[in-house]
């Protein structure tokens, strides 16, 4: 157990990390012209999909059988519950957003972009506050086991 716990725990820190950065990142990002936010978006976050997506999936495996085995179960559960919901944010709402972001051009950057980049910071934000819900379950202090 204590090896799952770990791999969960440092899961959800970094899943927490990366999604802290971009609700950290919003008040700047909403500052941003539709040209400059879209070189952003095409250059800077291709790392924070691949270690993020990795990070949520190893956490959810690893809070997930922590949860089947553990004699102590919520704090496994809580990690489960967090991990399956930011994959669940992502689907909803970050991937849509980044399919047509992928695409988009500066010729053909839509008047709405803004509502767009809004619903993919929400996204961020309802992640971040899931991946905390994990990180502080998992790491909260298992019981101690009275010595015989």
């Amino acid at each position: 157990m204590p090896t799952l716990r770990a791999v969960a725990t440092v899961c959800a820190g970094l899943v927490a990390g990366l999604t802290l950065a971009h609700v950290l990142e919003r008040p700047g990002a909403s500052a941003l012209d539709g040209a400059t936010w879209l070189a952003v978006q095409h250059t800077f976050y291709g790392g924070f999909g691949i270690a993020g997506g990795v990070a949520e999936v190893v956490g959810l495996l690893a809070a997930g059988t922590g949860g089947v085995l553990a004699r102590t179960r919520w704090p496994f559960v809580l990690g489960t519950v967090g991990f399956a919901g930011t994959l669940v944010a992502y689907a909803v709402g970050n991937a849509p957003v980044n399919a047509q972001v992928a695409l988009w051009t500066l010729a053909t950057l839509p008047p709405e972009w803004s509502v767009l980049r809004d619903r993919w910071e929400t996204a961020h934000a309802v992640s971040a506050g899931l991946a905390l819900v994990a990180l502080v379950a998992l790491s909260w202090p298992p019981p101690r086991r009275e010595q015989p």
